[in-house]
């Protein structure tokens, strides 16, 4: 896995400035849950081997080799990959600033126009890709330059992805906010089991108040609700894995008890999660 966190790699494109923050290659062996990101924050995955499927807002899409999705602000999507085919994924996490959208260029708008896409990639965006990789790996003379450039390229590439289908998936948002999104977003995502508001609040350098206001900003929900949810998406997860038991689950999700786990999943998704379980695999 190649991987380059908080890089924070800035560049204009068509007027409006972004800010590539995370950036990374990977064979994705592990589901990934369902999550989704901050305001005004674009996630870009193209998929180059292997296949699986992508959930994103209720829905399930096919995943195959020259897949591209684009998962927009407050999207909820997850992952999941073939065991005997995973897929190799590469991937940017961006974040736009404010800036006035009347004077950004038309392509650069119908970039931050789709709320989710996903289809296969017409253009070629591979090749860019490998090259970002290559100058980020290699750190040549300019290399910050560089990447900039190239992920400016690969706007351009999937806003005529998005152009050249028959329907479009989306809605327009607004410019970026600030970069603690990100850490709020990797926190739920792999913390979940341990999370605390105290705990977060240290790695944002802020207090925890601020820290309530600013997930109540991003997530319209508290600090507890978006920890249940990435508990209750977790939870739905493990137990399509028919090898780990009910006890098994509570303690990865840190609950106190099985009978806890039980209610709380119970309480969220109407059914228990035996119930679930026996559901899931009746349909599979």
């Amino acid at each position: 896995m190649v991987f380059y966190n908080n890089i924070d790699i800035q560049f204009s494109a068509g007027g409006c400035k972004f800010h590539a923050v995370n950036l990374i290659c990977s064979e994705i062996k592990r589901d990934i849950p369902l999550h989704s990101h901050g305001i005004n924050c674009y996630e870009i995955h193209l998929i180059s081997e292997g296949y699986g499927d992508v959930n994103a807002e209720g829905a399930d899409y096919p995943v195959k080799p020259d897949t591209l999705f684009v998962t927009g602000p407050l999207t909820e999507h997850a992952q999941f990959t073939d065991p005997a085919a995973p897929m190799k994924e590469w991937c940017i996490y961006l974040r736009a600033e404010p800036g006035e959208t009347e004077k950004y260029d038309d392509i650069v708008l119908k970039f931050l126009s789709e709320r989710f896409w996903i289809g296969q990639d017409g253009q070629g965006l591979l090749p860019l890709f490998q090259r970002l990789f290559s100058e980020l790996d290699n750190r040549y003379e300019g290399y910050r330059s560089m990447a900039g450039f190239l992920i400016s390229e690969i706007i351009v590439g999937i806003a005529r992805n998005y152009i050249s289908a028959s329907e479009p998936m989306g809605e327009i948002f607004g410019c970026a906010s600030e970069r603690t999104s990100i850490i709020i977003e990797e926190y739920f995502l792999y913390e979940y089991r341990s999370a605390t508001l105290e705990d977060l609040s240290k790695r944002l350098g802020l207090g925890s108040r601020q820290t309530q206001r600013l997930i109540e900003k991003y997530y319209g929900s508290s600090f507890s609700e978006k920890k249940n949810k990435a508990r209750m998406s977790a939870a739905q997860l493990m137990l399509s894995d028919t090898s780990l038991t009910l006890s098994d689950i509570s303690e990865r999700l840190g609950y106190s008890s099985q009978e806890y786990f039980n209610a709380a999943f119970k309480k969220y998704f109407n059914v228990s999660p035996g119930r679930f379980r026996k559901n899931k695999t009746r349909k599979l």
